[in-house]
């Protein structure tokens, strides 16, 4: 015989009610979860909760998702790499362009020696003279106070009447013959013109005596209270003068010259 178990007949049982439809356009989301470090944990002894640290985010993440400190943390040690890179970077541009100048005004300075060399100096004692090119030089310089034919000069000014003797010790003294650059220098450096007046040097090579001297006077104008100091620096011509050369052959001399450039300079001290 089956047995049934009991089950309520009467009254009638409410009917089960159906869980309500959601409105149209509703939704169910799930939360969105929460970052952040976890909750304490219950300690081994059971009394009390154990500190647990956060994890620290991987340090291959993409700045993006790396933590606020981390980020701040590299940029402040990027940032002075960056600085230094930049401050190497801009010395080496200023070196390279700083090279770059120094070796084109060096080519500019050697171009400009090789077509106007540095004056050779040759020193000549108060009232010497000296050999220079088969000729030998002389200087003389006399203070005056006033010239037949000039105007008076202010009180700070001071006449000079300057004689340069040559005399040619042989042929090749003679051909050299032109005429020499001369100006009087202070040893500060300042330079003052002179101006010719005569000369007594015979234009044609027949007329010049080997062993004769021969002169240029000349004036120049200098501070009074410097008149006693300055010296006359005498530049000898270097060019042969030859009579009836024709001007091919003057220009082919100075081509294969030794010596062109008017590089030799007598300083005669007073």
């Amino acid at each position: 015989m089956q047995t049934f178990p009991d089950e309520q007949v009467w009254p009638p049982k409410p009917p089960v009610e159906e869980p309500a439809e959601e409105p149209e356009g509703a939704s169910t989301q799930p939360f969105p979860s929460v970052t952040g470090p976890p909750l304490p944990r219950p300690s081994a002894t059971g009394t009390g909760t154990a500190a647990v640290m956060p994890a620290a985010a991987p340090t291959d993440a993409p700045p993006g998702e790396r933590p606020p400190q981390e980020t701040a943390a590299a940029a402040e040690e990027t940032s002075p790499r960056r600085r230094r890179r930049t401050v190497l970077r801009v010395g080496a541009a200023i070196v390279a362009v700083g090279l770059g100048i120094a070796v084109s005004t060096w080519n500019g300075y050697t171009v400009y020696r090789t077509g106007n060399p540095a004056d050779r100096i040759y020193t000549v004692a108060a009232g010497g003279a000296m050999t220079l090119m088969h000729v030998s030089w002389k200087s003389s310089v006399e203070q005056v106070d006033s010239l037949p034919g000039q105007k008076s000069l202010p009180a700070d000014r001071q006449w000079l009447k300057i004689k340069v003797t040559r005399t040619a010790l042989d042929a090749e003294g003679i051909s050299r013959r032109g005429e020499p650059q001369v100006e009087v220098r202070h040893s500060d450096g300042r330079v003052w013109k002179v101006l010719p007046e005569s000369d007594d040097v015979p234009d044609e090579a027949k007329d010049h005596r080997v062993g004769t001297a021969y002169s240029y006077n000349m004036v120049a104008v200098v501070p009074r209270k410097l008149a006693g100091q300055v010296e006359v620096h005498v530049r000898p011509a270097t060019y042969d003068v030859v009579e009836d050369e024709s001007m091919k052959d003057i220009f082919k001399k100075a081509a294969e010259q030794k010596d062109p450039v008017q590089d030799q300079v007598l300083r005669f001290r007073r």
